[in-house]
C-alpha cells in the first residue's frame, strides 16, 4: 500500500521525464525511511520545456533517494538525493508539419500551464478568505511546518551535453554544462547546517551552496562515436563517459578521452545563496528586512573564441527560425497547397500578424461566432465545476483547442464567478426560508414553489449575462493580490519598515575574446561588485559599488580605472525612489573615479567582426536592426519620460561627481615600432546637480535648473613611450592637480596645448508643457599654446585620426555592400525628399534621393550607389494634400501620434512637380516669435601664446620660446 502511495507520486511528477517507473524499480525500506529509485533512463521529450529545437538522444539518472528518518522525524532533516544526471541531446528534426502526436503535446502542456494557474490563483484567494488559522498551531501543523522547513536537498554530478552538426554544415561543435554539487539546507546565525524546530516555516533561515558550475563549447568536435547503442549502455559506462570532468581532477590522475580538450566558455564557478526571513513576531526593528537574500560568486571567467562566436551564430539563427516557426504551428493547416489553397493564404495572413504583433478587426459574424462560443464554454465549464452528471469534458476541449492561453484562463474565471453567485444566492434563499420557518405551513409551501419554479430560470439568467454579484466575483479573481502585511502587527510605522532586501556580490570577473590566430584580441574585468536592493513599504532602495574595473589588449592597458584617497572605489552609485521624508519623487547620486585610456590600434576587433558578420549575415543584421530600434525606442522613451517628469512637475534631485576619463593617443611619426609622443586629453572633473528652492523670481520658478561644472580640463604632449607614470601639467597663474600618468625613470617633458581650465554649464527646462530651454555657458579662463613642434604633433594626431575613421568607415560601408538587407526589394524609385537647413532649421528644399520598399522597412538613399542608408520603420504615412505642393502628389511619413493636420500643413512652404517623400520628424514651425532653446555663452579671458625656436643651430642648443602672447577678454555669444 505504501509503495503504490509512493509510486503515484513519483509517476506524477516524475513520469513525464523518466522511463521504469515501477514497482521493481522501487526499493523502499519502512525502517530505514529510504526511498531508493536507480539506474532511471530519460525520455526524449524530457527538454520540452525549454522550448528549444533540442531532443534528448540519450540520457541516464543515477540514484533518487528519499531519506525519511522515521524514528526521529521532527527532529532529524528529510533528505532527497539526485546524483549523477546525464543527458546527451542533439538537434530536433526540423520538420515543417506536426504529427497528430506532437499537436496532442503541445496542446497537453497548454493545458497545464492554463490549470496551475487557475490552481495557484484560486488557492492564494481561499487562503486569503481563511485567513491566518489555528491548524498551524496544532501538533500535526507544527511537525508538518518542521518537516518541511528543514528539508535538504542536494544535487551532484550533473552533465549536460549538446552535440550540433547540422546548425553550422562542415563545422560540427558540442556544448556541455556540468555541475558538481548544488545543496539547499537549514543553517544557523553563524552560518553552520542545523535543525531548526521553532517555527521552520514561520521563520526561514536557508544557505544554497553552489559548487563548480562550468560551461564548456568544443568547436571542429565531431560527436562521440560508439561501439554500442545508447540505450545498451550500463551504469559503469555512463560513468566513464561522463562523470570525468565534473570535479576537480586529482593529482597524477590522467583524465579521459571523453574530458580531454574541452574548451571551457565559463571556468567553474563556486557561489552561495543565504536567505533569512524573520517570523511574526520578529519584525519589529525598521532597519532589518523581513526578507533577506545574499548572493554571493567567487571568481567568474568567460572565454570567447572566434570559432566558437561563430558556432554561437549560427545556432542563435536555427533557434530564432524554430521559435518563429513554434509561434504560428497550431495555425499551419494539415491539408497540402493544392488541396487548400484558401485555408494556406488565411495561415499566411495570421501567421504575419501575429508574428508581427499586429492587430486585425473582426467582423461582426466572427464577434457573434466568439460571444456564443464563450456563453457556450462558460455554462459547460460551469456544469463540470458543479459535477453535473450531463457535463461533457470532450466538447470543452474541442473549444480550447484554438483558442489562446489568456482568452480561456479568463473564461474560466468567469465560470468560477458564476458558481460563486449561485451559491451566494442559494445560501440567501436558505437563511430566507430559516427565516420564514415560523409562518404557516400553507406560506412556507407557497414560498418554496416559488423558489422551485424560480431556481431554473434563475440559471438560464445566469447563463446568459452577468449579473453585479458576478462582475464583483470576477473582479475579485481578476484583481487578487496577495496581502504583504497581513501578517504584521497592527498600529506599526509601515512606511519605516524594510520588507525586502537583495544583495549580489562578485569578488572578480574576466571576459576575454580570442580571434581565429590564437591571439587575444580585448579582455576586460572588474573586481568587487557590490549590487544591493532595499525594498521599504514605497520606496526602493538601490546601492552599486565597484572597485576597479579595465580593459586590455596585448599592446597594453586600454582602460583601467584609478582610485584615491577621495574616492576608493571605481563607482559608486544610489538610486532613491520616493525617499522617506524628503519631498522628492526620486534621488540619484553618483562618483566616478577616474580611467586612463590608451587609444591603441584595434584593427584586430574589427576583423573580428567583419568575419563574425560574414558567417551569418542573416543574424548579424537581425541583431543590428534590434539593437538600433531598442536604442530608437530607449531614447524616444527616454526624452518622452523625462519631458513627463517635466510636465508633471515631478520633484528629483541629481547629484553626480565623474572625474572624466583620461584619454592618451600614441603618435609615431617615423617607422620605429617606439612611441615619439604622447597626446594627453584630460577632461578633469565634471559634476552635475540640480538646484531646486534657490529661485529669486517668479519667472525662474517655471524652470528645473541643471548645473553641470567642469574643472581641471587641459590638452597636452609628453615625449616617450606610454609607459609613463606621473606628468604634472603647471600653468603660470593657474592652480593644476597633479595626473596621475606613468613614466619611465625620469621627468616627463610636457608640451601644453591647452592650459588647465574649466566650465559652467547651467540648463534651465521649463516645467509646463511647452517646451523651452534655457543654456548658459561660461568659460572663466582659456589658454592655447602654439608653437612649431606642437603644430607638427597636432598634423600627426589628426593624421592618425582620420586614417582611423576612414578605415572604419570603410570596413562598414564594405559590409553594407556586401548584404544590402534589400536583397529582393518590394519598391525602388528615385524620389525627392524635402529637408529642412540653415539657422534653426527654418529653410527649406526639395533633395534627389533614391528610397527603397522592402518588407516592412523603408531605405532612403543618396543614390542607388550610396552605401550609406537610412532605415525607417513604425511610420505613419499620410497623402499631404495636393494645394499645399503646387497640385503634386505627396505623401509625409511621420512618427505615430502626430496630429494628421500638423504632418500634412508643416509641408505647405514649396512647390513642385513630380514625386516626392517628405520624412517629418518634427513638424516645423514658421512662427519664429517662440525660442525653443535659448543659448547664452561667455567667455570671460582667452590667452593665446605662440613659441619660436631660438637659440644656435645646433639642435641640442634650439629651445621653444614664448615670442608672442595675445590677450582676449569679454567674448559673448
Amino acid at each position: 500500500m505504501f509503495e503504490a502511495h509512493v509510486l503515484h507520486l513519483l509517476r506524477k511528477y516524475l513520469g513525464e521525464y523518466v522511463h521504469g517507473l515501477s514497482s521493481e524499480a522501487l526499493r523502499i525500506s519502512v525502517w530505514k525511511g529510504d526511498v531508493v529509485l536507480k539506474d532511471l533512463k530519460l525520455k526524449a521529450d524530457a527538454l520540452n520545456s525549454l522550448k528549444l529545437p533540442v531532443t534528448v538522444k540519450a540520457g541516464f539518472v543515477g540514484t533518487i533517494t528519499l531519506q525519511v528518518p522515521w524514528k526521529g522525524l521532527g527532529k532529524e532533516p528529510v533528505i532527497v538525493l539526485i546524483d549523477r544526471v546525464f543527458v546527451l541531446a542533439h538537434p530536433a528534426s526540423d520538420g515543417r508539419s506536426l504529427t497528430a502526436e506532437e499537436r496532442e503535446k503541445i496542446f497537453e502542456a497548454k493545458l497545464q500551464q492554463i490549470e496551475e494557474a487557475e490552481s495557484a490563483t484560486l488557492d492564494a484567494i481561499s487562503k486569503s478568505k481563511l485567513g491566518n488559522s489555528d491548524a498551524g498551531n496544532s501538533w500535526l501543523g507544527s511537525l508538518i511546518g518542521t518537516i518541511i522547513g528543514n528539508l535538504k536537498i542536494s544535487i551532484g554530478n550533473v552533465h549536460i551535453r549538446y552535440e550540433d552538426s547540422v546548425s553550422y554544415p562542415g563545422h560540427p561543435f558540442a556544448v556541455g554544462i556540468t555541475l558538481e554539487k548544488l545543496a539547499a539546507f537549514t543553517v544557523d546565525e553563524k552560518g553552520n547546517e542545523t535543525f531548526d524546530t521553532s517555527g521552520a516555516l514561520d521563520k526561514l533561515r536557508k544557505s544554497l551552496q553552489l559548487e563548480r558550475l562550468a560551461m564548456y563549447h568544443d568547436s571542429n568536435r565531431p560527436p562521440w562515436n560508439m561501439d554500442k547503442k545508447w540505450e545498451d549502455l550500463s551504469p559503469k559506462d555512463w560513468v566513464e563517459i561522463f562523470e570525468d570532468g565534473i570535479n576537480e581532477a586529482a593529482k597524477g590522475h590522467e583524465i579521459s578521452e571523453w574530458a580531454r580538450g574541452r574548451s571551457y566558455l565559463v571556468s567553474p564557478i563556486n557561489g552561495v545563496l543565504k536567505y533569512h526571513r524573520l517570523g511574526s513576531s520578529e519584525r519589529t526593528n525598521p532597519e532589518t528586512p523581513f526578507e533577506e537574500a545574499h548572493l554571493i560568486l567567487g571568481d567568474v571567467s568567460l572565454t570567447l573564441t572566434e570559432a566558437q562566436y561563430h558556432d554561437w551564430i549560427r545556432l542563435l539563427e536555427v533557434i530564432s527560425r524554430y521559435k518563429s516557426y513554434v509561434e504560428v504551428s497550431h495555425l499551419r493547416p494539415v491539408v497540402s497547397v493544392t488541396e487548400g489553397p484558401k485555408l494556406w493564404w488565411s495561415y499566411a495572413a495570421q501567421a504575419a500578424l501575429q508574428q508581427k504583433k499586429m492587430c486585425y478587426r473582426l467582423s461582426w459574424a466572427q464577434i457573434q461566432h466568439f460571444s456564443r462560443l464563450r456563453r457556450q464554454y462558460i455554462q459547460l465549464y460551469t456544469d463540470s465545476l458543479q459535477e453535473l452528471s450531463d457535463s461533457d469534458d470532450s466538447e470543452i476541449r474541442s473549444i480550447e483547442r484554438d483558442l489562446d492561453p489568456k482568452v480561456i484562463l479568463l473564461w474560466r474565471f468567469l465560470a468560477h464567478a458564476k458558481v460563486e453567485s449561485v451559491k451566494s444566492k442559494e445560501e440567501a434563499e436558505q437563511r430566507m426560508l430559516k427565516k420564514n420557518s415560523w409562518f404557516s405551513l400553507g406560506w412556507r409551501s407557497d414560498s418554496t414553489d416559488t423558489l422551485e419554479q424560480d431556481a431554473p430560470e434563475g440559471s438560464q439568467t445566469v447563463a446568459d449575462r452577468l449579473s453585479k454579484e458576478e462582475w464583483h466575483a470576477l473582479n475579485n479573481l481578476l484583481s487578487f493580490q496577495p496581502d504583504e502585511d497581513s501578517g504584521l502587527q497592527p498600529g506599526k510605522d509601515m512606511q519605516n519598515m524594510t520588507h525586502r532586501m537583495v544583495i549580489v556580490s562578485i569578488g572578480q570577473a574576466a571576459a576575454k575574446i580570442i580571434n581565429i590566430n590564437e591571439t587575444e584580441i580585448v579582455c576586460g574585468r572588474f573586481e568587487q561588485l557590490q549590487v544591493s536592493a532595499k525594498f521599504k513599504h514605497r520606496s526602493i532602495y538601490c546601492d552599486l559599488t565597484l572597485k576597479f574595473y579595465g580593459l586590455s589588449a596585448p599592446e597594453g592597458p586600454l582602460c583601467q580605472s584609478v582610485s584615491s584617497q577621495d574616492k576608493a572605489n571605481a563607482l559608486g552609485a544610489s538610486f532613491v525612489y520616493s525617499p522617506i521624508g524628503e519631498n522628492l519623487d526620486w534621488r540619484l547620486s553618483a562618483t566616478i573615479s577616474p580611467c586612463h585610456v590608451l587609444m591603441e590600434s584595434y584593427n584586430r576587433f574589427l576583423e573580428f567582426m567583419k568575419r563574425s558578420n560574414s558567417v551569418s549575415p542573416t543574424v548579424a543584421f537581425e541583431t543590428a536592426t534590434a539593437l538600433q530600434g531598442k536604442i530608437e525606442r530607449a531614447t524616444r522613451r527616454a526624452q518622452e519620460q523625462f519631458q513627463t517628469v517635466l510636465e508633471e512637475q515631478s520633484r528629483f534631485a541629481l547629484d553626480i561627481d565623474l572625474d572624466a576619463p583620461k584619454i592618451s593617443v600614441p603618435i609615431r611619426t617615423s617607422a620605429s615600432p617606439e612611441n615619439d609622443s604622447l597626446f594627453l586629453l584630460d577632461f578633469g572633473n565634471f559634476t552635475l546637480r540640480t538646484e531646486e528652492g534657490q529661485h529669486d523670481n517668479q519667472e525662474q520658478k517655471l524652470y528645473s535648473r541643471f548645473c553641470i561644472s567642469g574643472r581641471d580640463i587641459a590638452a597636452f604632449f609628453t615625449d616617450g613611450n606610454s609607459d609613463i607614470q606621473t606628468c604634472d601639467l603647471e600653468s603660470p597663474g593657474h592652480s593644476s592637480q597633479p595626473s596621475a600618468y606613468p613614466v619611465t625613470g625620469g621627468a616627463c617633458h610636457s608640451y601644453s596645448l591647452v592650459d588647465r581650465c574649466g566650465i559652467v554649464v547651467i540648463v534651465d527646462q521649463i516645467k509646463v508643457p511647452h517646451p523651452s530651454t534655457r543654456v548658459s555657458v561660461q568659460v572663466p579662463t582659456l589658454g592655447i599654446h602654439l608653437s612649431p613642434s606642437r603644430f607638427s604633433r597636432l598634423m600627426e594626431l589628426l593624421k592618425i585620426l582620420s586614417g582611423t575613421i576612414e578605415s572604419s568607415t570603410k570596413l562598414v560601408e564594405d559590409y553594407q555592400a556586401e548584404h544590402a538587407p534589400w536583397s529582393s526589394p518590394d519598391l525602388a524609385t528615385d524620389v525627392q525628399v524635402l529637408v529642412w537647413r540653415g539657422i534653426g532649421y527654418s529653410v527649406a528644399s526639395w533633395q534627389p534621393s533614391y528610397l527603397v520598399l522592402s518588407g516592412l522597412y523603408l531605405y532612403l538613399l543618396e543614390s542607388p550607389t550610396s552605401q550609406n542608408y537610412e532605415r525607417m520603420a513604425g511610420k505613419q504615412v499620410y497623402e499631404v494634400p495636393s494645394n499645399n505642393v503646387g497640385g503634386s502628389s505627396c505623401i509625409a511619413l511621420c512618427t505615430r501620434g502626430m496630429d494628421i493636420q500638423k504632418a500634412t500643413s508643416s509641408v505647405d512652404i514649396l512647390g513642385k512637380q513630380g514625386d516626392i517623400v517628405a520624412e517629418l520628424s518634427e513638424p516645423h514651425s514658421t512662427n519664429m516669435k517662440v525660442a525653443d532653446v535659448i543659448v547664452n555663452g561667455t567667455l570671460m579671458e582667452t590667452k593665446i601664446f605662440i613659441d619660436g625656436k631660438v637659440g644656435t643651430e645646433v639642435h641640442d642648443d634650439v629651445v621653444e620660446a614664448q615670442v608672442l602672447e595675445v590677450l582676449a577678454a569679454g567674448g559673448k555669444l
